[in-house]
């Protein structure tokens, strides 16, 4: 029965491939068409997660207790009242503010994350290069890498409690497997590059998950192996408020392809969704995506008329399960 449902699956995948590649090539002949045709096309930058006002909250009544008993700032009664005063908190608005934090602290993406990891590892082995690798244990496969708290949390509770406000409402998007270290059955863990209580803590996620991508690897088994890590994680403990799955399906037309992928696919959608029940905070945690990668365009499933994004786009074009390889 499963495998029926997915079967359909697949075709509907390739019914919304034959419609999106029919709405770019009439955009293509036909002025007016394509006139519409680029007015509806998102603009070519990540998306910013919706968060309703319900979900806001949750995620701001959850900043520690401490940071709302700092007293209101008053200036200094011993200053000069002919000097002018100047305060971070007090010259610049809220909307500026927010835009300095917003620049000041961030979550990091995985390429960041895993970039560090590579010029960690290149510095390392150019110090020892007559050393056996397996000796240094900052290659090892159970390495670990610190981030640390950034400064702009550690001047004062109202900046700190400012900027977690701005920073908890941030989705943590997870668009890459781990470097995959050469001998090895599978990639590094996420919690080799993020603590597991970071993971914990984060209230808004995004995993985007590519399928499809190669015959000879199986792009769904490799995701299942390195989700398993972060959902025994949460499962322990989370604070997740939304969760964004989104799927980027590719070569649904390919022989032999999908015959596996499409039993991984099912394996991620019944883990996920056991997760959803068994361990999220609310019913209907996770928000599910899916787009059809073909070439240069992206088409979303569940339109008939399906909403088409052009590469390059980072919304949908991020590394692959390859990437690492």
């Amino acid at each position: 029965m499963a495998k029926d449902e997915n079967r359909r699956k697949l075709d509907d995948w390739r019914v919304i491939q034959h419609r999106g590649r029919h709405k770019v090539l009439k955009a293509s002949k036909d002025p007016v068409a394509r006139a519409k045709f680029i007015s509806e096309m998102p603009s070519p930058r990540p998306v910013i997660l919706h968060i309703s006002e319900a979900d806001r909250t949750s995620a701001l009544a959850s900043l520690p207790a401490f940071l709302f008993r700092s007293p209101a700032i008053e200036p200094d009664p011993r200053r000069n009242s002919h000097q002018p005063y100047y305060s971070f908190l007090t010259s610049f608005p809220p909307e500026i503010r927010n835009v300095i934090y917003q620049y000041a602290i961030d979550y990091p993406s995985c390429r960041n994350l895993y970039d560090y990891y590579y010029d960690q590892r290149e510095k390392a082995i150019s110090k020892i290069e007559l050393r056996p690798r397996s000796t240094n244990p900052r290659l090892s496969h159970s390495s670990k890498f610190i981030l640390r708290t950034p400064t702009i949390l550690l001047l004062c509770k109202q900046i700190t409690r400012e900027a977690l406000s701005l920073l908890y409402l941030q989705p943590f998007v997870i668009d890459r497997i781990p470097p995959w270290i050469m001998g090895h059955p599978a990639p590094l863990s996420l919690l080799n590059f993020i603590s597991q209580s970071t993971l914990q803590n984060l209230r808004f996620v995004q995993i985007k998950i590519p399928l499809g991508e190669n015959a000879y690897v199986r792009s769904g088994k490799v995701w299942l192996e390195f989700l398993h890590d972060v959902l025994n994680a949460w499962s322990e403990r989370n604070s997740l408020i939304r969760l964004q799955i989104m799927f980027k399906i590719s070569n649904v037309t390919g022989r032999n392809l999908w015959s596996y992928e499409l039993e991984d696919y099912e394996k991620l959608l019944e883990k996920l969704s056991y997760f959803e029940f068994k361990h999220g905070l609310k019913p209907g945690l996770i928000r599910w995506e899916h787009w059809v990668i073909d070439l240069a365009y992206a088409y979303k499933v569940g339109f008939r008329n399906p909403v088409v994004r052009v590469h390059p786009d980072p919304y949908i074009w991020q590394g692959s399960v390859i990437e690492w390889l």
